[in-house]
């Protein structure tokens, strides 16, 4: 099953608030055998989230989703999650007991306040990564794939996108006639680096290759006005 670039919004909620909770009750309890159920959960998200029960029990309970959020800070945070998840249960069954239990604390703290706040700190994490490597700020031009010479009006959309259309219709209209990018998350993954939470977004982008403006989530009149004016 391929991973789709671009998720629910609520999902890595759901799947943290279950991470921090395990990990806190295992730490709490000094059961080795929960933090590695936590372990197996997230690994099975990360590499394999067709058999994710995490994933099957959301898509259930999950409502319809008006925007999507771009997927790889989301696995990004996977991953740095279970590797503190192995750390920690390396160490709880090493005879390290007390470092262990410490490091899953940390993960299940990390994990509750970003599940309960929606602030995904491994996402920053990988937002704040790239951005020193290279993407989502500076010259932007190869990382979207924007042909000619610009200024742009793009429109970051993403598979499964139920507003990508419309909303990219409404920058089409406010544009008069000036050329309305669309960029595609699945084929420009370097894009989720980008000052924007979710999809559909739309941005402006400078002759320069640099953002003027970037507006996500409700995107109305006025918003989609105030990223044309920008360029």
């Amino acid at each position: 099953m391929p991973t789709l670039p671009a998720v629910h919004p609520l999902q890595p909620r759901f799947a943290q608030a279950i991470t921090g909770a395990l990990a806190l009750e295992a730490a709490i309890f000094d059961q080795a055998a929960v933090l590695a159920v936590a372990l197996a959960l997230v690994l099975l998200s990360l590499l394999g989230p067709r058999w994710s029960p995490v994933a099957w029990l959301f898509r259930r309970i999950a409502p319809p989703a008006r925007d999507l959020e771009p997927a790889a800070p989301v696995r990004f945070s996977q991953a740095l999650a279970a590797v503190f998840l192995a750390v920690a249960l390396a160490l709880v069954l090493g005879g390290q007991d007390l470092l262990g239990w410490i490091v899953a604390g940390l993960v299940a703290a990390v994990a509750l306040i970003s599940a309960v706040t929606g602030v995904c700190v491994g996402c920053e994490a990988y937002r704040l990564l790239l951005a020193r490597r290279g993407g989502g700020e500076g010259d932007l031009r190869a990382d979207l794939g924007l042909p000619g010479s610009g200024p742009w009006l793009v429109v970051l959309t993403a598979p499964g996108c139920a507003r990508c259309e419309p909303v990219a219709r409404e920058v089409e209209r406010a544009a008069a006639g000036r050329q309305v990018v669309r960029v595609n998350l699945a084929e420009h993954p370097r894009a989720a680096a980008l000052p924007v939470r979710s999809v559909p977004a739309a941005l402006a982008i400078g002759a320069d290759g640099r953002l003027r403006s970037a507006r996500a989530g409700r995107l109305g009149g006025p918003e989609i006005a105030e990223v044309v004016a920008a360029v």
